[in-house]
């Protein structure tokens, strides 16, 4: 959700993973009773025992950019898409702005591709240039520096600071139920054809196919990644989608 759920997802993305967990104890294997003598205990064992170190705890909205900076320093990740304050509160914007379709320029900015739009002018046409579709190619790489799994856990562990950040906005919908919902959005979409036309009826280019034009802003924004980045992020989404329903 982008990339925009990458944008979640996709920004999500930038949310990195937990760090791995002890290993589960093993399964006990009943074995028949014996009459045995237990040994006497030793002197070490009479001593009292350390009790075990508490789990980190999560903590408060207002303070939780550490904690999730301290996550992201596993990943190389671009130092523009980890700069920034109230990381969770801008990861609630887009989870509240995704299933309706919506894009936020000001939490996703960052994400803009350092090169300009290219079009193809042919006669009085003009074409979308398929050269666009390589500036989204490093997003899609350092999305896939996460895996979905590790992503879904981070997701879980964060959805009550997420749920009180959405609830600030107020949306009382259910946290990992709106990522599912703009997963699936971005899951549904075709991509583009070979041939896109543009029109330009001030500033902006725009899809000359009304139908196209028409959708969403996010689902605009998801098309424009091209269809190879779309495929990648349609097969991320969906683990991710995945990883979810594991984790609860």
């Amino acid at each position: 959700m982008a990339v925009a759920l990458l944008v979640a997802g996709i920004y999500l993305v930038r949310n990195a993973s937990e760090p791995s967990t002890a290993p589960p104890a093993p399964e006990s294997v009943p074995v028949p009773a014996q009459r045995v003598s237990a040994p006497p205990p030793s002197p070490e064992a009479q001593l009292p025992q350390p009790a075990p170190a508490p789990m980190p705890l999560l903590p408060s909205l207002h303070d939780s950019d550490p904690f999730l900076l301290d996550w992201l320093g596993a990943f190389d990740l671009p130092s523009a898409w980890t700069q920034r304050e109230d990381l969770v509160r801008r990861l609630a914007v887009i989870i509240d702005n995704a299933p309706r379709g919506d894009y936020p320029h000001r939490q996703l900015g960052f994400l803009a591709p350092a090169t300009s739009f290219k079009v193809i002018r042919r006669g009085d046409e003009i074409y979308l240039d398929p050269a666009n579709y390589d500036r989204y190619k490093t997003h899609l790489d350092v999305l896939e520096r996460v895996s979905p799994e590790m992503l879904a856990d981070l997701l879980v562990r964060l959805e009550p600071l997420l749920r009180q950040a959405l609830g600030e906005l107020g949306n009382r919908r259910g946290v990992l139920a709106q990522i599912r919902d703009g997963a699936a959005s971005i899951i549904a979409l075709e991509a583009l054809p070979g041939d896109v036309r543009l029109v330009q009826p001030n500033v902006f280019y725009q899809f000359a196919d009304p139908r196209l034009e028409s959708l969403s802003p996010l689902h605009k924004q998801a098309l424009r990644l091209g269809p190879e980045n779309l495929t990648r992020l349609q097969r991320y989404l969906a683990g991710l989608q995945a990883a979810l329903a594991k984790a609860r």
